[in-house]
């Protein structure tokens, strides 16, 4: 595909826009995280629909296990169960020495994504996701609380995108241009807010825009929350032993000390 964006590396201070030394955020140019799946993160399938992952120039490659009757259970929307594959690690910010501080429950913060879409070798009818977790290891869409964004893409045809809480999904329609899909997501006093997403193109260019508010509280303000990368089938769609795909996302949470 033309023209993959840029997005700028970690430095030493844990963030964009240059600096050294323990001197804080230049909260002019944050960097977003890339994901790498192979490096600490933590993979939870309960029905082994992944067979491996590989990660290279910031993609990571998704091989696949059959799955031969298809079910909303394996989607990241439209059902309050969900069996589909998910990886999860601490979701964490970085303070001005760039030392990684837990973020829970309770505290105010936003969570930027970025999904980009990637051709895979033998794609199956997909769902991808990022965003944060109240309990990223449950199969009850409730209790896992996942907000942020969504990448989806038929067996063959279009890509769409958008923002995405719990089950529902507000997504732009299917469209050969989008490359990138950026969502932001805040949360304050135990509550989730407003998951917001805007779609480029590969020159960045506006494609669509919307939001899925997430109007619900956790289930208390003292657990700590985790970054999430789900993938599953897109509806009731099977999976042929082998079909794969493609996952390129990025993250930065922000915490706040409220006024």
């Amino acid at each position: 595909m033309a023209g993959s964006p840029t997005f700028y590396p970690k430095q030493p201070t844990g963030m964009g826009g240059g600096g050294g030394g323990a001197t804080g955020a230049d909260l002019s140019a944050l960097a977003f995280v890339p994901v790498d799946l192979t490096d600490g993160w933590t993979l939870y399938d309960p029905d082994s629909l992944v067979a491996s992952v590989t990660h290279s120039g910031g993609v990571n490659t998704v091989t696949m296990n059959a799955l031969a009757v298809g079910s909303n259970d394996y989607a990241w929307a439209y059902s309050a169960t969900i069996r589909a594959p998910r990886w999860y690690k601490a979701l964490t910010a970085p303070n001005a020495s760039d030392q990684e501080q837990q973020i829970t429950s309770g505290d105010a913060f936003t969570l930027s994504t970025v999904l980009q879409f990637q051709e895979p070798v033998d794609r199956f009818a997909t769902q991808a996701v990022i965003g944060s977790a109240f309990n990223p290891t449950s199969t009850a869409s409730a209790d896992i609380d996942l907000i942020g964004g969504m990448l989806q893409y038929p067996a063959s045809g279009n890509p769409l995108a958008g923002a995405f809480w719990q089950q529902t999904p507000s997504l732009a329609g299917a469209n050969a241009n989008l490359d990138r899909s950026f969502v932001v997501h805040n949360a304050a006093a135990g509550r989730m807010g407003v998951s917001g997403y805007v779609n480029v193109d590969s020159s960045g260019a506006f494609l669509a825009s919307g939001q899925r508010a997430g109007n619900a509280s956790y289930n208390d303000t003292t657990t700590n929350l985790s970054i999430v990368v789900g993938l599953g089938t897109a509806s009731t769609a099977t999976i042929t032993a082998g079909e794969d795909a493609k996952i390129k996302a990025f993250y930065r949470a922000v915490r706040f000390t409220l006024p």
